[in-house]
């Protein structure tokens, strides 16, 4: 039997680059009636950092800015899928749910196979910059790391 796709992440970076990774999404969605969890994941700051932060800003101003962040990155993915939307009504009509957002801290490549097991996602999308051969090598990518270590199957749409 094949299998059933009921769940998409995508692991959404909120680069202008993004267009036609969420264009392929939602043609999966309504290919397969399948819901959507847009993710983000902010990453956090490296210890050197957040020691010095620690130094000049109470918790409590902190832990506002944390929250502005995370508002900011939600008004961000509801702006980007409102006018995706909104320009292609027409061909989302057989759309079956309104695709939720979710925002996690964390390093991204784990953060993304950790999402995708707790949303139950059936297939996990993203984007990936094409870099050099020698750059992969060397410096990886989020989405080399989430392709050669992830139990779910995952598609990458190439950006420039």
């Amino acid at each position: 039997m094949l299998p059933k796709i009921n769940t998409l992440l995508y692991a959404c970076d909120l680069e202008n680059q993004t267009q036609s990774a969420i264009e392929l999404v939602f043609s999966l969605a309504l290919t397969h009636h399948a819901k959507i969890v847009f993710l983000h994941v902010m990453e956090p700051l490296n210890p050197q950092a957040a020691s010095m932060i620690h130094n000049y800003i109470s918790d409590d101003v902190l832990e506002t800015m944390r929250n502005e962040a995370n508002n900011d990155v939600q008004q961000r993915i509801n702006s980007l899928l409102k006018e995706f939307t909104e320009r292609h009504q027409d061909e989302l009509i057989g759309l079956t749910t309104t695709p939720e957002t979710l925002i996690v801290t964390g390093l991204p490549a784990n953060a993304i196979q950790q999402a995708a097991k707790q949303q139950g996602a059936d297939l996990i999308i993203m984007n990936s910059r094409t870099h050099s051969a020698i750059g992969q090598m060397v410096l990886g990518s989020t989405a080399n790391k989430v392709i050669h270590s992830s139990d779910i199957p995952v598609m990458v749409v190439p950006i420039k």
